[in-house]
């Protein structure tokens, strides 16, 4: 395997070979951030200039399946700052061969200047005005933040999404609007202690922007978010609340509603157009936290409504309700600590939908150190998931009732044993995992329980040598039982490494093996000819007699097993700049019963230059 994915680097960077170019060129330079010496009696340095240009070059091949990644890709990143007499600046930028036009870009460019309060940021912006009305979407235009004292304004506009139209191409995904978005928040107070701020967003999709639509429609956003935070004894007592109330139409080309009848809806109509697809929905948290000495104690309520949506956002799940409590104590200097935590969620908030999905979970955990060498760390979970029809009475309510009751036990100790500049450590875990299912059907006999239960289990030595070996070993145990299938799986893996050149050059090597296994009870049907040429050669008993199959149960067993390697290299350049190899491959062979061999392997070449 090792000499095979010797073998095959070259064929796998092959793909990239501007990168490399670019590589090879960037290696001569030295790192030297051009800094000059502060003004008299000041910290005020007039220019200074320091940042990194990293370039990636990957290479991928794979036989016996389909491919799981591109079989090359380039990737250059550029990061810059400065400061001219205070005035600091600098720009970020990401290029990558993987970008596709049939789906959103993944190159991005970043510019970004301070002076005292005031900070301007250019490019693709990452803006976090609120938890429900924006954040963790990226905005290609413009961020101006300004916070010269307890007053605080923030400002965002720009291209959320890029237009992607229709086509039978492979790879794509679906049509996507260009959508732009426009953004304020108004602060008073300081974050992180007693502050009211006030968000709103408008975000919309260009309906002009793609000529074949498909399913989708161009929608349009409006969402405006007060918040309050509170802050008392230097912080130990601590208030935070935040609700984001969203106007949405899912199809600005819908019917239009009047509003001129209603006082004030002329502000409203200038900027939103409500329509019969608009719904007006909210979300919204409170959360407390207390610091009582060794004593920290912190818990909130969270409400979304069905059919809350937010176009600030990158994703969110509407239709939610969630209480949690955690506490956590420190004892005896320190040595132990203790904490726990209680959650319940539920959806169908409106009593709408034909079943309500309950969560409950219960948890506690404690890390102790028994002595200088020895750790102990101790958990259970209790969880409980129900989906309760609205009405017991109604025809199949018996069958959609569905309630299963989890809990899970986990012990892993650590020990840490020195001799003079030698460590060892050996480390074990466990944990066993039960679940019973209390589903009404079971109750009535019905049908039978789903129940499992599940133990992993591993245990690892590692140790490092004074002349810079580092050795690891380990293994790992998983058995799963689940009426009449059993699932098996077995790890070792060993790993090594060695510094050479007064640490310049660093080299690892791994190596694992793993063995995966499924036994079940398959009922043979011999009228069915699929039954016949895909499951009788696979059972380990027989049933046949002069006629053929007999029809019954066969116990099926079906086995693989998979080698894997990971070599990795490192080296330090002259200019102090580290140049980074890695190779990983993968062998999978199943057992004679079933399954698809395969060979997969992933070459990377880096190299980050720092000035």
């Amino acid at each position: 395997m090792i000499s095979l994915g010797v073998y095959k680097i070259n064929k796998l960077l092959k793909y990239n070979w501007f990168p490399i170019c670019l590589l090879i060129l960037a290696i001569p330079f030295k790192a030297n951030s051009q800094i000059t010496d502060p003004l008299p009696d000041t910290d005020i340095r007039p220019v200074t200039f320091s940042g990194s240009i990293g370039l990636l070059s990957e290479g991928y091949t794979v036989s016996g399946i389909d491919a799981r990644r591109p079989p090359g890709m380039g990737q250059i990143t550029l990061n810059a700052d400065f400061s001219l007499f205070g005035l600091r600046s600098g720009f970020s930028m990401v290029y990558s061969t993987d970008d596709n036009p049939l789906r959103q870009s993944m190159n991005r460019f970043y510019y970004q200047g301070s002076w005292r309060w005031l900070t301007l940021s250019a490019g693709d912006v990452s803006p976090r005005f609120s938890k429900y009305s924006l954040g963790g979407v990226t905005v290609r235009g413009g961020l101006v933040e300004m916070n010269p004292g307890l007053f605080s304004v923030s400002a965002t506009a720009g291209r959320t999404r890029r237009k992607v139209g229709f086509t039978e191409d492979p790879g794509f995904r679906e049509p996507s609007f260009e959508q732009w978005l426009y953004a304020v928040r108004l602060g008073l107070g300081k974050t992180g202690r007693t502050q009211f701020a006030l968000s709103g967003v408008y975000v919309y999709d260009v309906e002009t922007s793609l000529e074949k639509w498909g399913n989708a429609r161009p929608a349009e956003n409006i969402s405006l978010t007060p918040e309050f935070n509170l802050s008392f004894f230097g912080g130990d007592l601590y208030f935070n609340s935040n609700v984001t109330v969203s106007v949405f139409s899912m199809d600005v080309t819908s019917e239009e509603i009047k509003l001129a009848d209603f006082p004030g809806s002329g502000f409203l109509t200038d900027i939103f157009t409500p329509r019969n697809s608009s719904r007006v929905d909210y979300a919204g948290e409170i959360s407390a936290m207390v610091n009582a000495g060794p004593l920290r104690v912190t818990g909130g309520y969270e409400r979304i409504q069905p059919g809350f949506m937010s176009l600030g956002l990158a994703r969110i799940r509407s239709d939610q309700e969630l209480i949690n409590f955690r506490p956590q104590i420190r004892l005896m200097n320190g040595q132990l600590n203790v904490g726990g935590g209680y959650n319940r969620a539920r959806n169908n908030l409106l009593d709408t939908r034909a079943s309500t999905v309950m969560r409950r979970q219960l948890n506690t955990n404690a890390n102790m150190r028994l002595s200088q060498s020895l750790n102990l760390t101790l958990s259970f979970m209790h969880m409980q998931n129900e989906n309760n029809p609205t009405d017991m009475s109604v025809q199949g309510a018996a069958e959609m009732h569905q309630k299963q009751v989890s809990r899970n036990y986990m012990v892993m100790p650590t020990l840490v044993l020195r001799s003079g500049t030698m460590a060892h450590t050996i480390s074990l875990n466990s944990s066993y995992q039960v679940l019973d299912d209390h589903s009404e059907a079971v109750q009535t006999g019905a049908r039978p329980a789903v129940d499992f239960t599940n133990f992993s289990g591993g245990i690892s030595y590692g140790t490092t040598l004074s002349g810079g070996i580092s050795f690891n070993v380990a293994g790992n145990l998983l058995r799963n039982e689940m009426n009449t299938t059993k699932n098996t799986g077995y790890s070792i893996s060993a790993s090594t490494g060695y510094a050479f050149f007064e640490r310049k050059l660093t080299t690892s090597i791994n190596l694992g093996w793993s063995q995966n296994g499924i036994e079940y009870v398959q009922v043979v049907d011999p009228t069915d000819p699929y039954t016949k040429s895909q499951y009788i050669k696979r059972v380990t008993l027989q049933k046949t007699d002069s006629n053929g199959v007999i029809e019954g149960e066969y116990v099926v067993r079906q086995w693989s097993r998979q080698f894997m390697t990971n070599l990795s290299a490192s080296y330090r350049l002259p200019n102090g700049n580290p140049i980074r190899l890695m190779v990983r491959g993968l062998i999978n062979t199943p057992s004679e019963e079933g399954g698809e061999a395969f060979n997969e392997m992933h070459a990377s070449l880096r190299y980050e230059h720092r000035f």
